[in-house]
């Protein structure tokens, strides 16, 4: 076994401390209950059979290897590259700890995850992946890791981390190679969507007529597009959101007819529509995003009431022009087609 050798060494910001594994997700069973963790988690590719890899606690991973560190023991882990889409999903979503994360990944695809078990290691990895490593996280071990170019288009600095032995390789005949940007689209949309499911679930217990959310940008915000019934709505529904996810630092509330995933669109409403001296709202000292160096920026949230009064709808109707919504796309593309 050697990964140096055996997989590519993809480098991706100029000032990482080496070629990582991005696309990763870390499979393990609990220690004692034996439920299945899944989970991104960076990798640094560092010697022939070891890799470093952040999973600290509060993260399950980090908490699972804690303990069966207290036990003396190491713990089973596999690095599945290439996994199918419910997994990837489900390793992106904040679950109960005891949930099996396997079984919520059956419950994303909508229908029970096909596994095998690895070949060195007693932990179950899905049949369809293209890639897994199989190895082990060892007690008491900490080494340097980083720096990285995360999601937030900065650098973790380099810290102390876990040490990931490998034991095997295992592949497809015509294996394909994952790897995810940190921070590109595909990687803020696999954070994102679980997040939009969370806030959605913590919302719509305060406001019944949630049209859609995003979470643009670096997914530390999200705008909640509404069908208000009552000026109470807005601000109940920014409040819901704001606790509803640790990460949630903005949140932009906007009417039933401003598109959320659509930047422009939602800043159309935040100048034309908030009035700043009763539409903003600020929670001090609330801690948001929590990597330790970091920390102090990211406390505090805000909201956005970017809603148009109740009693002033007929004011705010937005301009449409003639025929737009009569407007079918297709019609074109088959006509060109056709000449």
């Amino acid at each position: 076994v050697d990964v140096t050798r055996d997989l590519p060494q993809m480098v991706y910001a100029e000032h990482d401390g080496g070629a990582y594994i991005t696309a990763g997700v870390l499979i393990a069973p609990h220690p004692v209950t034996g439920a299945y963790n899944a989970s991104w988690n960076r990798c640094q590719l560092a010697e022939s059979d070891k890799l470093r890899v952040r999973m600290m606690p509060p993260q399950h991973l980090g908490r699972y290897h804690a303990e069966a560190e207290e036990r003396g023991q190491n713990l089973p882990c596999a690095i599945v590259i290439g996994a199918p889409p419910g997994l990837m999903f489900s390793a992106a979503s904040k679950v109960p700890y005891e949930a099996d994360e396997l079984e919520v990944a059956g419950a994303w695809q909508g229908k029970p995850l096909r596994v095998v078990r690895c070949k060195t290691i007693p932990v179950d990895v899905p049949a369809d992946a293209e890639i897994v490593i199989e190895g082990e996280v060892i007690a008491g071990v900490r080494e340097d890791e980083g720096p990285f170019g995360e999601f937030t288009d900065g650098y973790v600095p380099v810290m102390k981390n876990h040490v990931f032995r490998v034991t095997a390789i295992t592949r497809r005949r015509d294996a394909m190679y994952h790897a995810i940007l940190a921070g590109g689209t595909e990687d803020l949309n696999l954070v994102g969507v679980p997040i939009q499911a969370e806030i959605y679930k913590k919302v719509t217990n305060f406001v019944p007529k949630i049209r859609d959310i995003a979470t643009p940008g670096y997914v530390f915000g999200c705008v909640i597009s509404i069908d208000k019934q009552n000026d109470d709505q807005a601000r109940n529904a920014m409040l819901a959101a704001l606790g509803g996810y640790s990460w949630t630092k903005v949140v932009v509330v906007v009417d039933k007819d401003v598109d959320p995933f659509n930047a422009a669109d939602v800043l159309w409403a935040i100048q034309t529509r908030c009035t700043p001296e009763t539409g903003i709202y600020v929670v001090p000292r609330i801690p948001s995003y929590t990597r330790e160096d970091v920390r102090e920026v990211h406390r505090g949230k805000v909201g956005i009431d970017a809603t148009a009064p109740i009693s002033m709808k007929d004011l705010f109707e937005r301009r449409r022009f003639p025929g737009e919504t009569e407007i079918r796309l297709e019609d074109y593309i088959s006509a060109r087609a056709s000449n």
